[in-house]
């Protein structure tokens, strides 16, 4: 039915082709019918409504056949199931179209002089409305020269010498020339744009089977990458709890806990510079540089100078930096140390007199060389049991709800003081569901929430 175009469709995508090709012709087939009924329907009321005295009224039944013709058409073409079958009512439509086109104009000797030009019209609108392969066309430029053939033996034999004269041997030779020179056009153009067509299908198949590989290998990254969060966790000296939403398939944010031993316990949350794929590179680089730094005991600033140092050092061309704050809780000692590197204000609420501190940031972003080298950026406080960290990636202070408004730091720092009671776990989940009900649309950033109970 294709021919060589249809050899260049891969074998697998065979059936897919052929289905949509029937579907977006059953649709032409009906844009047809209603743009023909449209257009006669609008050209009869016109001869009606202006030209009264030309008006005949076999007119309205010549239009009442071509609309019971094409509700017939239009009846077969929903049934259609194949190409061939579509085509066909196409070829039955054009036919009776033609047909009572030369009624209309034997009834109408004044159409005469304009009969080419009229027919070479509707060749064309035939020839473009439907997606024909080029050899297609030569049947549906035969059936216009046969009816516009008939209509000049018609003319020549039963019509008076004026309107004859109108429509000469001479005309009707321009005439079929003009149809000749249709034909190739029509045929110049259904061949490229059928070429055009069956490339652009099989480049779009190919297209949708690289992303569903793409798809498959960021569901298997995303797996990976979701190895890397922490489960929540409680011991009898804390209740750590982790909450994580990643805006795309692989997220920026990352977060860890590590017990150095019994009474020590270090742990980090950062967000990289941007999303997807190569954010989510940086983080596995980063959990193993970590994870190596946290084994070793180091404290909260020099581990995050080591960790500057090291991205500077291997990622200095990515323009990629990460803000990351670092705790560390010695429960011997009741000490907590931590660094932030341009990370958001985090929260200490002190039980024993509702307070909160603040851990604001105290250095530049991972990733860029600043002050000096040998400076160490830390801070320290005490803690009892009943103390809180909260902490957080900058997607949960900047969630957008109605005006565009931030969720802020206002809130958030409302939100604990009416909800330190919680237990961590419970903790997260209601401040997701404020930030849910705060939101007027999607996530703009990755959402991870890590809430630290000291028992």
């Amino acid at each position: 039915m294709i021919g060589k175009y249809f050899s260049k469709i891969p074998q697998k995508y065979e059936d897919e082709f052929l289905r949509n090709q029937t579907d977006f012709i059953k649709s032409r087939v009906r844009l047809l019918c209603g743009l023909v009924i449209g257009i006669y329907f609008s050209l009869t009321l016109v001869s009606f409504l202006f030209l009264p005295k030309q008006f005949k009224l076999q007119e309205i039944y010549i239009w009442g056949a071509l609309v019971l013709g094409g509700l017939l058409i239009l009846s077969l073409n929903r049934r259609a199931r194949t190409i061939k079958e579509a085509k066909r009512n196409t070829y039955l439509f054009v036919t009776l179209f033609l047909i009572i086109l030369i009624r209309v104009n034997i009834l109408n000797p004044d159409q005469i002089p304009i009969a080419t030009l009229i027919y070479l019209l509707v060749l064309f609108l035939v020839s473009f409305t439907i997606p024909w392969r080029p050899l297609e066309s030569v049947p549906i430029t035969f059936t216009h020269i046969a009816a516009y053939s008939y209509l000049y033996s018609h003319v020549q034999r039963f019509m008076p010498e004026t309107v004859r004269s109108d429509f000469s041997w001479t005309t009707y030779i321009t005439g079929l020339m003009f149809f000749l020179n249709a034909f190739v056009l029509v045929l110049i153009i259904r061949e490229r744009e059928t070429t055009r067509e069956i490339e652009n299908f099989v480049l779009l198949k190919d297209v949708e089977a690289k992303n569903a590989q793409m798809e498959k290998e960021l569901e298997l990254a995303t797996k990976v990458h979701q190895t890397l969060v922490p489960k929540s966790i409680e011991t009898d000296l804390v209740d750590i709890a982790v909450m994580y939403l990643p805006m795309s398939h692989i997220g920026g944010d990352y977060a860890r806990f590590h017990f150095i031993d019994n009474e020590r316990l270090i742990f980090i949350i950062c967000d990289v510079t941007g999303h997807g794929v190569s954010a989510a590179l940086l983080v596995n680089r980063f959990h193993s540089e970590f994870e190596q730094l946290a084994e070793q005991g180091k404290q909260p600033g020099v581990l995050l100078k080591e960790l500057n140092n090291f991205i500077v050092r291997e990622f200095q061309d990515s323009n990629m930096y990460i803000s990351a704050f670092c705790g560390f809780l010695d429960f011997k000692e009741k000490k907590f140390v931590y660094s932030n590197y341009a990370h958001p204000t985090q929260y200490f609420y002190k039980a024993t007199d509702s307070s909160i501190l603040y851990l604001g940031s105290q250095a530049a972003l991972l990733g860029l060389s600043f002050g000096d080298e040998g400076a160490i950026y830390q801070s320290q406080a005490d803690f009892e049991r009943g103390n809180r960290l909260y902490m957080f990636t900058d997607g949960v202070i900047e969630t957008r709800g109605l005006g565009d408004e931030e969720f802020g730091m206002q809130r958030l720092e409302d939100f604990i003081q009416r909800n330190h009671g919680l237990k961590p776990e419970a903790f997260n989940r209601k401040l997701f569901d404020e930030l849910n009900a705060f939101k007027t649309e999607k996530f703009k950033d990755d959402i991870f929430i890590l809430t630290v109970g000291i028992k």
